[in-house]
């Protein structure tokens, strides 16, 4: 098993990181991530960012976006968040063990947990962390958000729909009610790799670290993580109705209209009312 806690708060690097594990890290037996970042907000593989954020406040309060590999809703994170990440081989996964993990740590704690919903992870039914997966390559990823003392306010004010009346087949998030677990960040830390060494353990433990990450590979990935082609660019295909005519948007493009040929992202303003 392998174990890896990054340092960096930049959501781009660390998702990058989280990718890397996923598809080229495949000798170390199951691999426990764990990262935050500052404040970001990061959608689903298969989401639409204008349905799922104010990305016009976003903007002007400098909060990046992120679009990660695995499917699921959209998620604020701070430096108030700790993000556990499990890969396994396919044949290995078990969904429910990965929710144990963390339902046993807590119970360090003095908390009872409990799966709600499809994914999310809630206390007396109130949600404090949502999960998402990936399958490829023979690889499983389940990973969720841990909110410890996560800036409630700030995640109520940018998740929510920028523009009204967008018509999608894309995955849409399902608002919930949210809380702290007010636990500090490093005892948790150090809690959820304990149990995971109890629950994972297959007679090795390989020590990670960031210098063993390939430079040239990582700064790969983080450059399509940065880039507008894929926050923007792989939006499912939606249609959005102003002033009697509806546009279509294709791969981020508006594809007729007085804007046609142009990305939505830059024009997206326009169609805010």
């Amino acid at each position: 098993m392998l174990i890896f806690e990054s340092q960096s708060l930049d959501v781009h690097r660390n998702l990058a990181m989280e990718e890397y594990l996923m598809d080229r890290v495949q000798n170390c037996g199951p691999i426990l991530y764990l990262w935050r970042s500052a404040c970001a907000v990061v959608m689903g593989k298969n989401q639409n960012p204008w349905q799922e954020c104010r990305l016009d406040l976003m903007a002007k309060e400098s909060v990046p976006l992120a679009r990660r590999i695995s499917g699921g809703g959209t998620v604020y994170h701070d430096a108030g968040n700790l993000n556990y990440c499990i890969i396994t081989g396919r044949e290995e996964y078990v969904e429910n063990a990965a929710y144990q993990l963390v339902f046993q740590t807590l119970e360090k704690f003095g908390i009872r947990a409990e799966k709600t919903g499809k994914s999310n992870l809630s206390v007396d039914g109130v949600k404090f962390s949502g999960n998402a997966f990936a399958f490829r390559k023979g690889r499983v990823m389940h990973h969720g958000t841990l909110l410890l003392k996560t800036d409630l306010e700030r995640l109520n004010r940018y998740l929510g729909s920028m523009l009204k009346g967008i018509e999608t087949h894309a995955i849409a998030s399902e608002p919930a009610k949210v809380m702290n677990l007010g636990i500090e960040r490093q005892l948790l830390a150090e809690a959820l790799k304990k149990e995971f060494r109890k629950n994972y353990a297959d007679g090795r433990e390989f020590q990670w670290l960031e210098a063993d990450f390939d430079a040239a590979v990582l700064q790969e990935i983080e450059a399509r993580q940065f880039s507008d082609d894929w926050k923007f660019g792989a939006t499912p295909a939606f249609t959005l109705e102003r002033n009697g005519l509806l546009y279509r948007i294709r791969k981020g493009e508006v594809q007729n209209g007085e804007f046609a040929g142009k990305m939505f992202a830059s024009v997206a303003n326009s169609f805010v009312c």
